[in-house]
């Protein structure tokens, strides 16, 4: 009888490609669908693709526009996530309640509350209890109004604007 040869065969390269196979597969891919195109017209058009960006953002309007989306960006940082959960999803309902008493008090016009209604409003607790916080949010909002900001973005965040 024949001995048994010990003998395991080395695993096969070819079945994953190598580095340089990936690099040539990628490369050929961004060829194809015109990447390489874009990427070499955007880096020789340097100069012109910077003075069309600074052009277009130094239009009052944008500047406008960066200052407005930076200040709605640092006033929503600053409500904790649960906070903004509770405060979307609360005013979502409020308008939803809206809406449908709108469309519902159709048919209530018919009615007036008379003088005993507008009375039963008035010695409604849990509608003064609702209405507290609305009024003292009201003169919270009303007193800022009021008040004078030369520098908006720098109000919140004690930094100089980079747009003046």
């Amino acid at each position: 009888m024949a001995e048994r040869i010990d003998y395991t065969p080395p695993p096969n390269e070819n079945l994953e490609p190598s580095a340089q196979q990936e690099l040539e597969r990628l490369l050929q891919g961004l060829h194809e669908h015109g990447f390489l195109r874009f990427a070499d017209d955007l880096v020789r058009s340097n100069t012109q693709l910077a003075q069309s960006l600074t052009d277009a953002l130094s239009r009052e309007g944008s500047l406008n526009a960066i200052q407005n989306l930076s200040t709605l960006l640092i006033a929503i940082s600053s409500v904790p996530p649960g906070q903004f959960h509770k405060t979307v999803y609360a005013a979502r309902d409020a308008l939803v309640t809206v809406e449908r008493e709108a469309h519902g008090a159709e048919h209530r016009r018919q009615q007036a509350p008379g003088v005993r209604g507008v009375f039963r409003l008035l010695k409604d607790d849990e509608l003064w209890r609702a209405m507290s916080p609305l009024a003292s949010g009201l003169k919270t909002f009303t007193e800022r109004l009021d008040r004078e900001v030369e520098r908006p973005v720098s109000d919140r965040t004690g930094k100089a604007s980079a747009f003046e």
